[in-house]
C-alpha cells in the first residue's frame, strides 16, 4: 500500500501546487485524484464546494479534508484562501511579466525539456511489441479526456492514414458502449496525463477483460491506467501540469506518437513479407 510523504505546508514556503505536483506519486489513489483535479483546474477549485470537488475528482469528502489537512489547512476554506492567494500572488513568471524574447525563451526551453523527458522515457522494445499490435489489429479503439481527447484523435488520424481502422472517443458513455465489440485482435489506447482518470482507467480495464490489448499513454510512469494496460508508454513527467490550458504537455504525446509510428511502419513491413 502507497503511503504519502506529505508534511504540512507553512505558509510562504513551497507552494501548494508545487507540493502537490511532487507529491503525487505518493498520494493513495482517492487523494491523487483530488490533487490530479487541482493542478490541472486550480481556478476552478476557488468555486467549487467540498461536495462539488468530490463530484468532479470521483473522491469522497473525507477524503478532500484529509488531504487539506495533510497540507497544513484546518479545512477546505482555510485552503481556497491560500490557494486563491497562491494564484494571484505578484511576481509568478507569465508572458505578461517577461518582455518578448524571454517570453519565447522560456516557453522553447519548456517544451525542449518535455521533449527531453518523453525521449528518455522511449522503449524500443515496448514500442516493437506495441506496433505489432497494431499492424496485426482489426479494430482500434482509442479515448481520452480533455487535452488527452484532443491528442487521443490525432494518433488516431496517423493510424487511419496508414490503413488501420481507429477510432477515438472523448465522449466517455460513447467509449463504453462501442467497446463491447472489442475482442482478441483489438487494441484500446487510454491517454491520460496524471494516469488517474476513472473514465479512461475503466475503458482500458473494460476493454482488457473482453480479450483486447491494452496500452496506456500517460506521464504518470506508475499509475491505475498503467496497471490496467499491457503496455505503458510514457510521455513527460508530471511536473508540466496542463494550468490554463495550455497545450505543452502535448510535445511529449506527440513524441510518443510518432515514435509508435515509426515503429509501426516496420511492422507493418515485416507483416506485408509474411
Amino acid at each position: 500500500m502507497k503511503t504519502s510523504s506529505l508534511t504540512p505546508t507553512a505558509a510562504g514556503h513551497e507552494s501548494i501546487l508545487a507540493r502537490l505536483q511532487e507529491d503525487i506519486d505518493l498520494l493513495p489513489n482517492a487523494l491523487a485524484r483530488i490533487a490530479k483535479y487541482i493542478l490541472e483546474n486550480p481556478e476552478k477549485v476557488l468555486h467549487h464546494s467540498v461536495a462539488e470537488l468530490g463530484e468532479f475528482a470521483s473522491s469522497g469528502e473525507a477524503s478532500i479534508l484529509r488531504l487539506c489537512r495533510q497540507i497544513g489547512f484546518s479545512g477546505f476554506r482555510d485552503f481556497k484562501l491560500a490557494l486563491a492567494a497562491e494564484i494571484g500572488r505578484p511576481g509568478v513568471p507569465s508572458a505578461a511579466s517577461e518582455n518578448a524574447d524571454g517570453a519565447l525563451k522560456s516557453l522553447h526551453d519548456t517544451m525542449a525539456q518535455n521533449l527531453g523527458i518523453a525521449h528518455s522515457n522511449a522503449d524500443p522494445e515496448t514500442l516493437t511489441k506495441v506496433a505489432a499490435a497494431l499492424a496485426a489489429s482489426r479494430r482500434i479503439d482509442l479515448y481520452g479526456a480533455g487535452m488527452s481527447g484532443v491528442t487521443a484523435e490525432l494518433l488516431a488520424y496517423r493510424l487511419l492514414r496508414v490503413g488501420l481502422t481507429a477510432v477515438a472517443f472523448r465522449n466517455s458513455n460513447m467509449a463504453h458502449e462501442v467497446a463491447n465489440g472489442l475482442g482478441p485482435g483489438c487494441v484500446a489506447i487510454g491517454f491520460s496525463i496524471s494516469g488517474l482518470s476513472v473514465d479512461t482507467v475503466q475503458f482500458l480495464k473494460g476493454a482488457r477483460s473482453a480479450g483486447a490489448v491494452t496500452v496506456a499513454i500517460t506521464n504518470r510512469s506508475r499509475s491505475p491506467l498503467g496497471e490496467a494496460a499491457d503496455f505503458t508508454l510514457q510521455a513527460s513527467g508530471l511536473h508540466d501540469r496542463p494550468i490554463g490550458g495550455t497545450l505543452t504537455p502535448m510535445v511529449g504525446k506527440i513524441f510518443v506518437i510518432e515514435s509508435v509510428m515509426l515503429a509501426l511502419g516496420k511492422a507493418m513491413e515485416e507483416l506485408a513479407e509474411k
